[in-house]
């Protein structure tokens, strides 16, 4: 089992396919996915808001102005002002799409909010992305200041002697605490990188079904005296089995590290725990590929391999590899059919970064790792019986 363990690495390692298809391509789909997603992702800070104001003698005049010459100066700043002269010239920023939305007070301090027009550049490309929210962010500091106004109007009208309820009144406090949904802060694209780990992991399949593959008595000479040894067969395969899981995991490791500290994606602090599902993950691929390895296929390792090719492709489907569609029709079939998470190994691997980024407890990604092992353990356990019963009619 030992000298089956150290050909396998050796030969796995002299093997450019296992290469490029175990380490190589997750990175390369990981860079990809880096470019793609640059602009969706955050800081999680909100961007000043450009907004041009009506500079007239009114708005000089008017509490609002006030109100936005604070919310326009700190580091936090929530909106970037522009002073112009008139309206004419405001709405020309407006149409050329230099500013999100316009202010300017009347004579009886009111506020008017202008916003930018469906033509506008406001509306059109990345820029659109952060439009609504600086819509709604315009159009609630108008209506809040409105509403405040006249609250204070009606206190003053019915109590005009109690400055209390005045102050009352101006007060917007609330008592609040903040309470975490989930234990990292929520990003839409870290799902890809999930699923594409998991993709990753059944990729890694292929190591064990080429280790499995050059193990048969029909693969070489050297294999064919290897089976008329003394080492039982299913020793062999277990050999076969610890080396490729091996590699698998030294290269699924490598291609996490890039995932965590190149494209910089959060794993929640959780990146120990994430190398303890690697290596459970990579044990269920390594056992999936010694059972395809074992199968009695007429194109050997060609016909194992895009056997395994064609079948990580349709499991990520269910995983929401491709895109928002995928992933809206993963969530679908996993709601209406949860059971399907569990035998779906790409939804499985993928559940299991997912627990870790979203729960606090540990409980769910136990039960993923748990089920990665056991699914193993089951696909060993249909190999060794194909494996050790197969007859050769010459060597």
């Amino acid at each position: 089992m030992r000298s089956t363990f150290k050909a396998t690495v050796k030969m796995l390692l002299r093997t450019p396919g296992a290469i490029v298809w175990a380490l190589a391509f997750p990175i390369l789909m990981a860079t990809l996915f880096m470019f793609m997603f640059s602009s969706m992702r955050t800081d999680g800070t909100v961007d000043a808001v450009p907004v041009a104001v009506v500079a007239d003698g009114a708005w000089e005049e008017s509490t609002f102005s006030q109100v936005i010459d604070g919310l326009a100066s700190g580091d936090d700043a929530l909106v970037a002002v522009r002073e112009v002269d008139d309206a004419a010239e405001a709405r020309s920023l407006l149409e050329e799409g230099e500013v999100d939305g316009t202010f300017e007070v009347d004579e009886a301090g009111a506020p008017h909010l202008t916003v930018a027009p469906k033509s506008s550049d406001a509306h059109q490309g990345e820029r659109g992305r952060s439009y609504g929210i600086n819509r709604s962010i315009l159009e609630t500091l108008a209506s809040s200041y409105v509403q405040s106004a006249a609250l204070i109007e009606e206190v003053a009208a019915s109590d005009p002697a109690d400055p209390v309820a005045v102050a009352r009144a101006l007060t917007l406090e609330a008592g609040s605490e903040r309470v975490p949904l989930t234990r990292g802060t929520p990003d839409e694209t870290v799902h890809y990188y999930y699923a594409l780990m998991s993709m990753a992991a059944l990729l890694a399949s292929q190591l064990s079904m080429l280790a499995v593959a050059n193990i048969r008595p029909t693969a070489s000479a050297v294999a064919a005296r290897r089976s008329i040894a003394g080492v039982s067969r299913v020793r062999q395969l277990a050999g076969a089995l610890a080396g490729s899981w091996l590699l698998s995991v030294a290269f699924l490791t490598i291609a996490f590290c890039y995932v965590r500290f190149v494209v910089n994606i959060d794993f929640a602090g959780r990146e120990v725990l994430c190398l303890v599902g690697i290596a459970g993950s990579a044990f269920m691929a390594a056992g999936l590929g010694s059972l395809v390895g074992s199968l009695p296929l007429h194109g050997g390792a060609s016909a194992g391999s895009g056997i395994l090719t064609g079948l990580t492709c349709v499991l990520s489907i269910f995983a929401g590899l491709y895109g928002e569609p995928t992933m809206k029709l993963a969530d679908a079939i996993a709601r209406a059919v949860p059971v399907s998470a569990w035998i779906n190994p790409a939804k499985l691997v993928c559940d299991l970064f997912h627990s870790l980024y979203f729960y606090e407890s540990l409980a769910p990604f136990a039960a993923r790792l748990a089920a990665c092992i056991a699914w193993g353990v089951v696909f060993f356990a249909f190999a060794a019986p194909l494996f050790r019963r197969q007859r050769y009619a010459h060597l």
